[in-house]
């Protein structure tokens, strides 16, 4: 389930008297009468057509909350999709997917499919997309307040990320604080956002901060509103408390989220004043000279290694407990390689409009091209060179060798893990070299043999042994 299904379903059951009507849309022979059914026990109205046209006409003759397509086994519903997007732009549509197939959930994407439900589904996941089309529907009547797809949807169908967004409901309800830990551009921030939408409060008390990004004084200034002065400390009822602005971030995400992105960066007179505040959840007001009480959620951003930043004394430990009761690992995007055709659709469409010109498609070849680099840089590095992409090929279509000719070689990870054995980081170094070599002579195998210095069939056993992904090799070898 993507990331606004998953928005959607807090707190929402699948009662059907909460339930609009669905349209089931079972084009071609193939009679899949399980999804029907399913539906049809977790109590939700459907109808079921069996052409594109039987459909359309249905549609003309009365209202449905969603028109849902299957898709899971191949993309003939694909037409039906554009059909449909043509005389009912504003219907959302939904597709039933294969996770095992993120090829042609791209391609749905692209089309015009508005929500993804990976079969088999679950009563939560069906449930999330009607009220997700309940709340288009009510919103039709204000352009203003019409939704859409939010831009800053986790986008995923990989079990890697269905772990983080499972993380994220659980905690969302509940005022706890959370550490989002993993790689830079692996989504932190949007987990963040996330859980703030989950939790219900208004999106202007999600108050983001930088802790990397500012000098210590004026970090000190932007998050409390006032520099710590010891002489200035306020007592009331025998208790010190810290000094607050209304101006600043923390009193002005009382009652909502605290995002604090790169903490470890913090400097140590800072990170102190974050400890008591989060510990005591009260100041001293200087505006009103007088004790007032907090209710912030905080949620932090770091490195994956917080007992490592902890160890070396870049972060004070009593702030780490006290923001880590619910850690979230997020995936680097080389371990959900499933999520990527879904993030070029999501990442292309945005930059074709950005830049004013016709949305382009990914072919197949080059699509699992792209899902089988390491992508070290996460999803900037892959967000880098799809803009480069989108500016530079003039055809709509994009080709692997058009993938080959701008992705950047220096990009294949050359970072030691001292985790890895020599034998583990022997196979790793062999595994990046030939993919690098193979892109560098754009999968010419002939080429990239004589280069490496070995026969073309030692290549081919490399390739096949170390499992380089075989759509790096040209179909002229």
């Amino acid at each position: 389930m993507n990331g606004s299904a998953v928005a959607a379903a807090a707190g929402r059951a699948p009662q059907a008297e909460r339930l609009a009507s669905v349209i089931y849309v079972q084009p071609g022979a193939r009679q899949r009468f399980a999804v029907a059914e399913r539906l049809a026990r977790l109590g939700i109205p459907v109808v079921v057509s069996h052409d594109v046209a039987e459909a359309l006409r249905l549609m003309a003759e009365r209202s449905f909350a969603l028109v849902l397509l299957d898709l899971s086994h191949d993309r003939a519903a694909l037409t039906a999709v554009r059909l449909i997007r043509a005389s009912h732009p504003t219907i959302p549509v939904a597709a039933v997917v294969d996770p095992a197939n993120p090829a042609i959930s791209a391609e749905a994407l692209h089309v015009g499919v508005t929500e993804l439900l990976p079969w088999p589904f679950e009563g939560q996941g069906i449930a999330a997309l009607i009220a997700n089309a309940r709340d288009r529907s009510s919103s039709d009547s204000d352009p203003a307040a019409r939704p859409g797809r939010p831009a800053d949807a986790l986008v995923t169908q990989s079990p890697a990320m269905k772990q983080v967004l499972e993380q994220i409901q659980a905690v969302a309800g509940s005022r706890q604080h959370v550490c989002i830990a993993g790689e830079r551009a692996t989504g932190r921030s949007l987990a963040a956002r996330t859980i703030h939408m989950l939790a219900g409060d208004p999106e202007d008390l999600f108050v983001t901060v930088d802790c990397g990004s500012a000098l210590p004084h004026d970090l000190e200034r932007e998050l409390f509103g006032v520099p710590s002065d010891r002489r200035e400390s306020a007592v009331s009822a025998g208790v010190t408390a810290e000094r607050l602005s209304t101006t600043g971030a923390v009193y002005r995400a009382s009652g909502g989220t605290l995002f604090l992105p790169n903490l470890a960066e913090t400097p140590a007179r800072v990170q102190a004043r974050l400890a008591r505040l989060l510990r005591d959840q009260e100041a001293m007001l200087v505006e009103r000279r007088a004790i007032v009480e907090l209710d912030v959620r905080a949620i932090v951003a770091v490195e994956s290694d917080v007992e490592g930043a902890v160890a070396d004394g870049r972060l004070r430990r009593d702030l780490a407990e006290r923001v880590s009761a619910v850690r979230i690992d997020m995936p680097s995007l080389r371990s959900r390689r499933e999520d990527i055709p879904l993030l070029v659709g999501e990442i292309v469409q945005e930059l074709c409009e950005k830049q004013q010109v016709p949305t382009k498609v990914f072919s197949r070849s080059a699509l699992a091209l792209l899902s089988a680099l390491p992508w070290p840089g996460n999803a900037a590095e892959l967000t880098s060179l799809l803009d480069a992409l989108v500016r530079s090929v003039r055809p709509n279509i994009i080709q692997q060798e058009d993938v080959l000719e701008h992705a950047r070689l220096d990009g294949l990870s050359a970072r030691i893990d001292t985790s890895l054995s020599l034998r583990e980081a022997k196979t790793r170094f062999e595994r990046e070299c030939i993919t690098a070599v193979l892109m560098r002579h754009h999968g010419r195998v002939g080429e990239a043999a004589r280069a490496l210095g070995i026969q073309r069939t030692n290549l081919y056993r490399k390739v096949r042994q170390l499992k380089v992904s075989r759509t790096l090799l040209s179909a002229r070898r």
